[in-house]
């Protein structure tokens, strides 16, 4: 074959190793997904079930469509809600049975034309009762003026109650409203173990017509 002469097509080698010659190859294509399908074809063509594996695979079935026609909308939906009153019931048992310590000063601050009001609650969220409780609550100016004040007491609080009244409550006339002013709260009360070191709150209000304010002590467990 001279140099100048192309091969054309595709050819594969045929005949004596030692003596080969080149034949056309046959250009038709198989996907490697064909190839793949076909010899997983032969697989199970040449896989044969055991009679055994056929029963346990028959009863599996039959199993499998036993639960399934037990399943109704209807049980479903009692199971959620067993579920939800099971969780609600963990959470109940935590708040109400639990010992723990969880009281709350909620603070309200409004100002209108005709003066300055400041309200207060007190909440015992916790599990158990405190006693000596002592509420000490101061308005002032920013140079430290008291323009009010009012003080308030109670033997005990039973748990997951709470209190409020004409001591908690502050009326400010005759000061300029948009000025800003200065709310100080102490709390003391005693728990299971005895006196607490007293919480201290400063509260900057003025700013806005209105504000509320949840100031919560540290907790304690057990």
């Amino acid at each position: 074959m001279s140099n100048d002469e192309e091969i054309e097509g595709m050819f594969t080698l045929v005949g004596d190793p030692e003596n080969p010659e080149l034949s056309e190859a046959n250009e038709e294509k198989v996907s490697l997904t064909e190839r793949i399908s076909k010899m997983v074809g032969l697989e199970q063509e040449q896989y044969e079930a055991t009679e055994e594996e056929r029963e346990m695979a028959q009863r599996a079935l039959e199993r499998a469509r036993e639960i399934a026609s037990q399943i109704t909308p209807t049980k479903v939906m009692l199971a959620s809600v067993f579920m939800a009153a099971l969780m609600f019931s963990v959470f109940a048992v935590g708040f109400w049975v639990v010992p723990r310590d969880a009281v709350t000063v909620e603070v309200v601050y409004s100002q209108a034309g005709a003066g300055q009001v400041v309200l207060l609650q007190v909440h015992n969220y916790g599990s158990r009762p405190i006693a000596n409780l002592a509420v000490d609550v101061t308005f002032s100016d920013l140079e430290g003026n008291i323009l009010n004040e009012t003080h308030f007491t109670k033997t005990s609080l039973a748990a997951h109650t709470s209190i409020a009244g004409d001591d908690l409550e502050l009326i400010v006339t005759g000061v300029s409203n948009w000025d800003l002013h200065v709310i100080e709260i102490t709390l003391d009360y005693d728990n299971y173990n005895g006196a607490l070191p007293e919480e201290v709150w400063t509260l900057t209000v003025g700013e806005y017509t209105s504000e509320s304010h949840l100031l919560k002590p540290d907790r304690s467990w057990l």
